[in-house]
């Protein structure tokens, strides 16, 4: 008998029954008698996971090459296969043969891991799942399309070009799944599962074996080591297609979202277990050897130019009838293959149904039908009902986005981590109960951690990557541009470009005249835009923040008017659009008109278009107004919400949003430099992906808000007159709700700029009447039920913006997200409607004043072109619309107005103006009389908006200024206190840091900048003594880091006093001279480690700009550039971060620098294997540089340099006190940093081993002293450019990690010595945008400035990287790292004298005393060397 679970348990698809003991019939569970063998498991497994993602293989192996193609592939195979084993275990709770059964993945997360993870895992698996099924049913069309052009193109000849709908046969596959989707449930869908199976091997080996004839048939052997050419594809689209061919390769082994729903199907003996591993390795190498050969084959025989889907993408024409064959057997698969995933969710959502309505009979009955030659069959009304509705949204959602390769990139990136790896990984973990810390925990999490990092590159390669939304995006933009520009400016345009084709020999005008395979008829490059990616146009236009009002607008007009006026307005604006759209060419020429006011212009005449020109550029400033205050009220929201979480409900929070204005001003001040619309590509999309993330959450916390109160709020006639309004206020609040619904649909503006990027035929009003449809209906059921819920909701407490007017409080951390996307969307959007204007007042300033140079003329500034009549005017707009924003920061009365201004000109006027004209329609015919009776209504309900509005705002302005100072201060101002929830045992405010900080600090410090010259330090000791000398080195400063670790507090471990620095370590467990000693030698070495990395940074900025001079010059060109320019920037920027007060406040700055450090010490060691595999030779030799390449004397001083260069690349003891008084207790200090440590000192030493070893193997005994920027690589440019700005970013980091000890100690000492100082003691309360107040310290600021501007000035006086490296090292090491340690621990745990412990610690100090002096000889040696050539500030490389 099934019991009711609590309602939190949302992902439960298990069913509990009354246990019986086994027998013949049934289970231990009570259940009847499984009966799965290995082969029927396997039989499963082979249908999940050989299925359409094989056909992608051929293009993912030709992205990334030879190599690293099926090296991918085989690593994903041994993951899959490993994590698959994990999970298996996790079948049954407890004892692995009779411990309680997992029926579902969901199941066994709940057993093992429990809480928010259960949901968590859920959301994504039954997301993914559904993603799936769309996955499944593009590809079924594109197959069955595939068939009908085969044939087409076989009778035609080749001679049609057999345009195809590929909707008929979505619909078709949609049909056959609502059938088969009535299986009741997964152990029946056996025979359909071997079907498929079958099919599957059917269609790879008709794919492999083409594969195979074509290789056959050339006699080559296609494709390259590294994949696609770098010149067919740029070097950007390089990156994101490998990152895109990730995701399709993890596609291809997605089925463990499912393996344990597989598992329960299972007989036993032997254990589930046992047969699911056997099944998963049978599977997986059956699978793994189809796909190596399918995809290899399939790039063997068609190179860089494979196709996305192998079969259908015409990569093979011939034979035409096998052809056919392989994609029946894909449609045929994937009929059943569809079924087999998506079964999971099914039995998930009926079950949830039968728990929450047990009695109902429409969900629990079932009816018993007689089927002939199958027996009866248990008809269930409420699952033919779900499960026929689940087929049909995802064959709408297929037909609306029918983009295959990038949606099985994108589905194979966000399922396999989650599902694949990280909850298999961590309920083995707790199952297992594997200790923290132990090898295999730390194996395993870098397992996880890794694989993490795959699905965000291959998740932004689909994104990025795909038609779906970068090129839609791009084409927008530059759509959106040419709306701006006049019409005789376009002709201009065009006749350049054809003057320039003329003057060229290797172009044939007449190709373009009337249109060619190349150019449209108007001489443009060929259009190649469809009914698909201008619908998706239209979305990303429409789709905004005015779907944040629609909840309150739905509130003023209730149930009845508020959908009904929705509908309407989307009727409306259907209408006008294709009447805008009959526009777009000449009745009488057939000539273009490229944007809006070239249509405007071509129609109506001059005097309106000028009119035109005002009503677009008014609406395109208020618009930025609208966005200014909204994102405004997004990030006082998240704000609000951090408060409310903090303090409590009852607390009020109340909040000054003008820092928050200023501070989304300053950012647009900033992205406003961006020249034009064509360079902003990447903020649109990142924008458009931004605002349907922040629709989708509000979309689903009004259903998760109903759901939870099982209310639907509101009345037929919206908010109640007498109780929340009066009848004044509800008339009003009516006609703002029309300019909020107004607002929504506002997208007219850049119609003609959309279709002039469709491709024709058909012509392109049909297509744009087409694309037209499908967007407004997708967008009015998207607002009809983002409004409706949000009203079911709340009802007529609605609140004008549903994320930020605390609508929804909980979960916060949702909330914000959904802020955060709506701040990051309004930033860009910002700028898309901003850029017409700056554009149109920059063209006439440079036609009224040509020859003004502070208009016309560009400084050049680091490569980048400063004009500053830009900088000028566009920061004065900017200044302007954030000022307006601060006076009206109204957001609901605002978007009102702004839709009822722009929606009726825009929209209706224009539209039908122009119609009338072009089609000459009679005044006072039928027709006429319509259009203007059309217009005229909508212009009375765009006036009745606006005045609504204007009153909102007016009542909006009265409440402001009741409330004009009440501002929200957290601020507190407390003594010293023992531990507590606030403060530590010290008094100093509870420290937040664990492990994984502290080990990104060491990180920090560790992997700088002495990574670059471990392959020249090995090149100098050989293949024998480097790696040695390096792992000895490792041993040394883990061994020492661990004794200082335990001299944080001296007495008690726990609970002794702190010592906040090295210094205050040194002091109380040594005391005297020594504390001196050790100041001067740490502050030392900490200023020599900033000018060592100011040298750094120079060089890598400089390397940059010499490797695109040699890319340009085709390395001709001997690129010198001079070094201070460069130094003085870095100065530049440490002189503002130096003025971050503490330590622990740079945290970030911290995981940022590490990022960066893996990122530049990665490519290192990736071009240093990629130089090895292109010359098939390890160089170098056993015993370093050769005597004879260098005299006996500089093989010598070189040795020992080598030996300051590796003991710098360990130079952090001297900041490990520092850092381990950012970490919280318990447990204790010492214990946290010693894991720290072993964890950094492993992760960095292994990385040291990889990069210098590959570096000498790469070069032998040229290895350059600074691998990235020495230019050991010259090729890819673009990659080594990525590689020099993370080691800018870093050394940015590691500068202040690295001064901050120094920057404390000065400002200690002079408090102490000044204490009555204002100067040295006050600090001064500066309110920062969204960060609070900022404490500037006069002499903080003036001290930190004068100590960057020091090392900087030195930097330019020596610049020798090597040496100084080589010297720091060997300064440094001996006394910090090694013997004050050692000497601490000897004092604090009171060793005696000559015992065997003390004698050894002193052996290791002297050892590295000796080998500190020879490196630091070494070092000064070549300094000397470098010097004897060196003028003073003049240095160039």
């Amino acid at each position: 008998m099934a019991t009711v679970l609590p309602q939190h348990q949302a992902f439960d698809v298990s069913v509990d029954v009354q246990p019986q003991s086994g027998s013949k019939c049934f289970d231990d569970d009570g259940r009847l008698k499984r009966t799965g063998t290995v082969w029927t498991a396997s039989a499963h497994i082979i249908t999940a996971v050989i299925g359409s993602g094989v056909l992608s293989l051929a293009w993912a192996t030709a992205q990334l090459g030879w190599v690293a193609g099926p090296a991918v592939m085989l690593l994903f195979a041994f993951v899959t296969y490993y994590t698959s084993t994990l999970l298996s275990f996790c079948y049954r709770t407890g004892d692995p043969v009779t411990g309680k059964r997992n029926y579902t993945y969901t199941d066994a997360v709940r057993s093992n891991l429990g809480g928010f993870k259960v949901k968590i895992c859920g959301f994504v698996q039954y997301l993914n799942l559904f993603g799936v099924a769309i996955g499944y049913t593009i590809a079924s069309s594109i197959s069955m399309v595939a068939i009908k052009r085969s044939n087409c193109f076989h009778s035609s000849d080749g001679k049609d070009e057999c345009h195809v709908n590929s909707n008929p046969y979505m619909i078709a596959f949609g049909i056959a799944e609502i059938i088969f989707s009535q299986i009741e449930n997964f152990e029946q869908l056996w025979w359909l599962s071997i079907v498929a199976a079958v099919m599957s091997f059917t269609y790879s080996s008709i794919g492999l074996g083409l594969g195979i004839g074509k290789v056959a048939e050339t006699g080559t052997i296609r494709g390259s080591m590294t994949g696609i050419d770098i010149g067919t594809v740029t070097e950007t689209q390089k990156i994101w297609r490998s990152f895109q061919a990730l995701g399709d390769i993890a596609f291809a082994y997605s089925y463990s979202l499912i393996l344990i729903e597989i598992q329960d199907t299972v007989k036993s003996p032997p254990s589930e277990a046992k047969t699911m591993r056997k099944a998963t390795l049978v599977s997986v190498s059956t699978t793994t050897l189809f796909y190596m050969l399918c995809g290899c084959m399939g790039y063997a025989a068609f190179g860089d130019a494979s196709p996305g889907n192998l079969l259908t993408g015409f990569g093979f024409y011939n034979p035409y009838w096998l052809i056919d064959i392989a994609n029946a057997a894909i449609v045929i698969h994937l009929v059943g293959a569809y079924q087999v995933f998506v079964q999971p969710l099914f039995a998930f959502v009926e079950k949830s149904a039968a728990e929450k309505f047990p009695d109902s009979q429409f969900i629990s009955k079932n009816i018993k039908i007689q089927i002939p030659c199958v027996g009866l069959y248990n008809l269930n009304m409420f699952r033919l009902v779900w499960r026929t509705l689940f087929v049909i949204t995802t064959t709408v959602i297929s037909m609306i986005l029918p983009f295959f390769n990038d949606v099985v990139g994108l589905l194979g990136a966000l399922g396999f981590w989650p599902l694949t790896v990280y909850f298999p990984v961590e309920m083995y973990i707790v199952q297992k109960r594997i200790p923290k810390w132990s090898t295999k925990w730390l194996c395993l999490q870098t397992l996880s951690g890794a694989c993490l990092i795959i699905t965000i590159a291959a998740a932004a390669g689909s994104i990025a990557g795909g038609r779906l939304i970068a090129d839609q995006g791009t084409t927008y933009i530059s759509a959106f541009l040419q709306s701006q520009q006049s019409h005789s400016q376009l002709m201009e345009d065009n006749t350049a470009a054809r003057n320039h084709i003329h003057s060229n020999p290797a172009f044939d005008i007449s190709v373009m005249e009337g249109g060619s395979k190349f150019f449209d008829d108007d001489g443009r490059p060929k259009r190649t835009g469809n009914v698909m990616t201008a619908s998706a146009h239209i979305i990303t236009a429409v789709i905004g923040s005015g779907v944040l009002s629609l909840a309150w607008a739905i509130a003023q007009l209730g149930w009845v008017v508020g959908p009904v006026v929705m509908v309407m307005f989307s009727i409306v604006t259907y209408y006008t659009s294709c009447l805008l759209v009959a526009c777009y060419r000449d009745p009488v020429t057939g000539n273009r008109n490229s944007t809006y006011s070239a249509a405007v212009k071509n129609h109506l005449g001059g005097f309106m278009y000028k009119v035109l020109g005002i009503v677009q550029r008014i609406n395109l400033y208020g618009i930025t107004i609208g966005y200014t205050i909204t994102a405004c009220i997004s990030m006082v929201a998240i704000r609000k919400n951090a408060c409310v979480h903090k303090h409590g409900e009852g607390k009020r929070c109340l909040i000054n949003s003008n820092p928050y204005m200023i501070a989304f001003g300053v950012i647009e001040i900033i992205l406003s430099q961006i020249p034009n619309f064509d360079k902003m590509a990447w903020l649109s999309t990142v924008a458009a992906i931004m605002s349907f993330t922040y629709s989708g959450i509000g979309l689903a916390l009004g259903i998760a808000k109903v759901a939870e109160i099982k209310t639907i709020k509101g009345s037929l006639t919206g908010v109640t007159i007498g109780v929340q309004v009066t009848q004044t206020e509800k008339i009003w609040r009516i006609f703002q709700a029309l300019g909020d619904i107004a607002f929504a649909y506002s997208f007219a503006i850049v119609l003609i700029e959309i279709e002039d990027t469709v491709k024709s035929p058909p012509s392109e009003a049909k297509t744009m009447k087409t694309a037209s449809k499908i967007s407004l209906s997708v967008t009015s059921i998207f607002y009809i039920l983002c409004g409706c819920l949000g009203y079911a909701a709340f009802g007529d407490l609605a609140p004008g913006n549903l994320l930020t007017g605390t609508g929804f409080s909980n979960p916060s951390w949702l909330i914000d997200i959904a802020n955060a996307a709506i701040v990051i969307h309004l930033i860009g959007a910002y700028q898309v409607f901003s850029q017409p204007f700056y554009a149109f007042v920059e063209k006439k300033a440079a036609q009224l004043y040509p020859d003004n140079h502070f208009i016309t003329k560009d400084i050049e500034i680091m490569s980048y072109k400063l004009n500053r009549f830009k900088v000028v005017w566009r920061t004065l707009y900017v200044i302007s619309t954030t000022l307006l924003s601060m006076i009206f920061p109204f957001f609901n009365g605002v978007v009102g107005f702004l839709g009822a201004l722009g929606y009726w000109p825009m929209t209706i006027y224009f539209p039908v103006a122009m119609y009338i004209a072009q089609k000459q329609i009679l005044k006072w015919s039928t027709r006429w009389v319509c259009l203007q009776v059309l217009c005229l209504s909508v212009l009375v309900i765009a006036l009745l908006a606006a005045v609504g509005s204007i009153v909102g705002v007016m009542g909006d302005n009265k409440n402001q200024m009741l409330q004009h100072n009440q501002v929200f201060d957290v601020s507190v101002n407390m003594p010293p206190q023992g531990g507590s929830k606030c403060f530590d045992d010290d008094g100093r405010l509870k420290r937040t840091g664990t492990v994984w900080t502290a080990s990104a600090h060491i990180i920090t410090a560790v992997i700088g900048s002495g990574v670059l010259s471990l392959a020249w330090a090995i090149a100098q000791l050989g293949w024998v003594a480097g790696p040695a000398v390096m792992f000895l080195f490792s041993l040394v400063t883990y061994y020492t880091s661990t004794l200082l670790s335990a001299c944080y507090r001296s007495g008690d471990s726990d609970t002794g006093k702190r010592n906040y620095t090295y210094m205050d370590a040194v002091q109380s467990n040594l005391g005297g001279v020594k504390v001196k000693i050790c100041g001067y030698v740490q502050y030392l070495n900490l200023f020599g480690v900033a000018i060592g990395y100011t040298i750094a940074s120079a060089i890598s900025m400089m390397a940059i700009k010499r490797s695109n001079c040699f890319h340009k010059s085709g390395g001709k060109d001997p690129c010198h550039i001079n070094s201070n320019p460069y130094m003085i920037a870095f100065g530049i920027a440490e002189i503002m971060f130096s003025q971050i007060p503490d330590f622990d406040q740079l945290w970030w700055l911290s995981i940022v620098a590490a990022v960066m450090s893996f990122t530049y010490s990665t490519i290192g060691l990736g071009l240093g294997i990629a130089k090895v595999a292109e010359t098939g030779t390890i160089m170098g030799s056993m015993t370093g540089i050769s005597i004879g390449t260098v005299s006996e004397t500089e093989k010598m001083w070189r040795s020992f340099q080598a030996l300051g260069d590796i003991a710098f690349a360990y130079s952090y003891s001297l900041i490990l006190i520092e850092i381990q008084d950012t970490v919280r207790s318990p447990p204790s200090e010492a214990k946290t940093m010693k894991k720290a440590t072993i964890i950094s000192v492993a992760v960095t030493t292994l990385f040291y081993m990889l990069c210098g070893c590959m570096g000498y193997a790469a070069f032998g005994d040229l290895a350059p002293g600074n691998l990235l920027t020495g230019f050991g690589f010259y090729n890819p440019y673009w990659l080594l450019d990525i590689a020099n700005v993370a080691i800018v970013v870093h050394l940015v980091g590691a500068y202040q990690v690295y001064c901050q000890p120094l920057f404390a100690f000065v400002e200690k000492a002079a408090a102490k010595k000044y204490p009555d100082s204002e100067f040295i003691s006050r600090d001064i309360k500066i309110p920062v945008p969204g960060l609070g107040h900022c404490n500037l310290n006069l002499f903080r600021l003036v001290w930190r400035t004068a100590f960057v501007i020091v090392t900087t000035v030195i930097s330019m006086l020596l610049p020798f990287f090597n040496d100084v490296v080589g010297l720091l090292g060997a300064v440094g090491f001996w006394p910090l790292t090694v013997y004050f340690p050692v000497e601490m621990y000897i004092a604090q745990k009171r060793i005696p004298k000559w015992s065997t412990r003390w004698l050894c610690l002193q052996i290791l100090s002297v050892a590295c005393l000796i080998i500190t002096i020879a490196a630091a000889a070494g070092s000064i040696a070549g300094v000397i060397s470098d010097l004897k050539t060196y003028k003073p500030f003049k240095t160039s490389y």
